[in-house]
This record gives C-alpha cells, structure tokens and sequence, in this order.
C-alpha cells in the first residue's frame, strides 16, 4: 500500500486552516507529526501534535535503509488510521526546514516521509519553515511551557519547622497523565483532586496507600540503598502507567520525598515510551521538579536500561 501522491509543502497559514477546517471532526482530520528532538518537543509545540523521533543510534544503525512506518510510530492505533486512509491528511513538521527538498536523508523527518509514502494510504504534506515558522504565525495554536512557572519559591518560614523543597507546592505534570511528587502530596486529597489524579503509583516500603478504594493504587516495594534492584520495577511500573493512561486517567508517581525512588521510575518511563536517552529524559524531569536526584546505583541501572532501549529495533 502506498499513498496517492508526493509530499506536498503547506504553508503555516495552510496548516492553520487545515486544523480549524477538521477541529470539529477530529477522528477524519488531520494529524500533525512533530520530527524534532522529544526535548524541543517538550518545550514547545503545536497543540495535539505527536512527537516522532528516532534515535541517533537507530539512525546510524539504519545505514540509509527504509525504516518501517511501525519503527517510528510506535502507536498502534495511529499507525492502523493512517494504513486504513482513515485521515484527510498527515503533516509532518520539523524545526525550521523551508521545503521537503531542504531534508538530509539520515533526518528523522526524511525517514518519516518516506515511510509514510510506503506505507500510509492519506495526503502527505510537509510544513515550510516547520515549527519555528508556524509558531510565529499562530501561537494561540502552540504550547510554550515557558509561560508556566517551575521554579521553586523559597522555603516558607514557620515558627517551629521549615517546609522541604520537596513537598512545597503540588506535583509537577511529566506528561498530560503522569505526575511526579513526595509522600506529603499523595497524602492530601485536595492536591490529588486538583490535579485530577486518578490513579497512585507507590515506590517504597513504608509510604501508606492513605486512600485506598477511592483510588487505583500500585505499590512497588523499593529501598532507596545502593542495593536495591529498582529495574525489576520497571516492567510493571510502565505497564500500570500506560493501563491509566489507556482508560484516561492520571497517574502520581511517588515514594517518601519524590526525589530518588519515583524520580528514576518516571526516568525509565520516558526513556521506554519516548525512545530518549537517559540525558535528555533527566533534563526534561530536572526543568520540572529540580529536586530530583536518584541515588548512584539507580543512575547505573537506568544507564543500563538507555541501552536496551535505545537498541531496540
């Protein structure tokens, strides 16, 4: 299967019409599939877009070989709409490039269009001037996280204690269903509700489940010590987090000050459904929650899970 024509360049404008043409029917619209770095992606990017990226190890494994359409869109769902020409039209986007011409064939974006050709039965059109241009254009269309605030406010004094860092404010948002925080905040109802968490993933051995039957609960029993095999944890964490994620829910990631044990399963969470290196995944997480810092044995675990993960064909 193959689809009807070449890659057309859209200009923003184009796009923009596009979007508001199909906004009230989503399910035959168009998608827009987003070739810059998940980081940049993260930062910055066209509302409900999809980040499609490949890493570079992958890439060089690749030696200029078509890749699968399945290689690069690892949801299921989307790559059955986009075989089953049930969308209008796809848009690929990267950051800056002024035309399909302009693509390096190793670029992520050159890979993706050109699998899309072999594979996808819709319109496949290719955005001049990609996000920078588009979000010049319209960026009452495009999320920009540096309008929310991350920092930390300065610890509040009190007459007999002092606040942690860790627990001041409420968990930070990772992902639209993934949040990461301490003990304190899985403890108060009130933050959970607010950030309409639905579901508590327990990484430790002492931290109550202080609501159960009023929400789903996972506990993983985890030391934070330099002997504790956090990775087992891995498959199961990932699994519960993608279940919540599947039935719409919100997941809160957390042990006792959400700092070492819950940061580094939220790590290998990224690193596993976002295909990203260990560096890029802690600085995507260290610009949210600043305290984080898994202990020297889970680094290493997670060093090695980079590799597994990264080798993945």
């Amino acid at each position: 299967m193959t689809s009807n024509s070449e890659p057309v360049d859209i200009t923003a404008d184009e796009l923009h019409h596009a979007l508001r043409t199909h906004r009230d029917r989503p399910a035959s619209g168009c998608v827009v599939l987003d070739c810059r770095p998940f980081l940049d992606f993260s930062h910055a990017h066209i509302c409900e877009s999809r980040n499609i990226h490949w890493n570079s190890m992958m890439r060089r494994r690749s030696k200029g070989t078509v890749v699968a359409l399945e290689s690069l869109i690892p949801d299921r769902s989307l790559l059955g709409r986009l075989r089953r020409a049930e969308l209008c039209a796809v848009v690929v986007v990267d950051e800056s490039s002024r035309s399909v011409g302009d693509l390096q064939a190793e670029s992520v974006g050159h890979m993706l269009l050109t699998a899309l050709q072999n594979e996808a039965q819709t319109q496949i059109c290719f955005l001049r001037g990609g996000f920078e241009a588009f979000s010049a254009a319209c960026p009452e269309l495009c999320y920009n996280s540096a309008s929310i605030d991350l920092s930390i406010e300065p610890e509040p004094r009190v007459t007999e204690r002092r606040t942690p860092g860790y627990d001041q404010d409420g968990p930070v948002e990772l992902l639209p269903f993934l949040f990461l925080g301490s003990a304190i905040h899985s403890s108060c109802r009130e933050t959970l509700a607010a950030a309409g968490i639905t579901a508590l993933l327990n990484v430790s051995s002492t931290c109550p489940n202080f609501y159960e039957g009023e929400f789903q609960y996972l506990r993983l029993t985890v030391e934070d010590s330099l002997a504790a095999d956090i990775r087992a944890c891995f498959a199961p964490a990932i699994a519960f987090i993608d279940s919540v994620k599947q039935c719409g829910g919100r997941v809160l990631v957390h042990c006792q000050a959400g700092i070492s044990r819950s940061a580094t399963i939220c790590l290998a969470y990224l690193m596993h459904t976002q295909r990203v290196k260990l560096e890029e995944a802690f600085d995507f997480v260290k610009q949210r929650r600043k305290v984080i810092s898994p202990n020297l044995a889970f680094m290493g675990q997670l060093l090695q899970f980079e590799t597994d993960v990264l080798c993945q064909g």
